[in-house]
């Protein structure tokens, strides 16, 4: 089974778990302080970005918190089907960001959703030569 794939899978778990519970997505979201859009990307497996491009979903250890709060879960129960490890910041990362070059280091700054709609847009420019 492909990233692609568990996170489909996910996306259904996610699904069951939070109709188990009686709530909307719309009510999940408010009571999460999570967006919509954002439960609606994890339920689906993958979001279309800029262009056309799906992007597979990547959230943070603090939004898989609030979603796993909500859906009467432990943070653990969730995280065990997601589709890939969630990444999180290593102690080491500021010195490595210090030896980047400064485009990486701009990348470094900006949030998970922005590097990895980057990291799409140059993979489907590499796939272009």
């Amino acid at each position: 089974m492909n990233e692609a794939e568990r996170w489909v899978e996910f996306g259904v778990y996610l699904r069951q778990q939070r109709d188990k519970v009686g709530l909307s997505r719309r009510e999940a979201a408010k009571r999460s302080k999570v967006p919509e859009s954002t439960w609606k990307d994890l339920e689906s497996g993958a979001k279309t970005s800029c262009g056309g491009v799906r992007v597979l979903p990547n959230p943070g250890a603090d939004v898989l918190e609030k979603m796993a709060q909500v859906l009467e879960l432990t943070p653990e129960e969730l995280t065990r089907h997601v589709g890939r490890p969630t990444r999180t910041k290593s102690a080491s990362s500021g010195a490595a960001r210090n030896n980047a070059s400064p485009l990486a280091q701009k990348v470094a700054r900006l949030g998970e959703r922005d590097r990895r709609l980057i990291e799409a847009m140059v993979d489907q420019m590499l796939e272009l030569d």
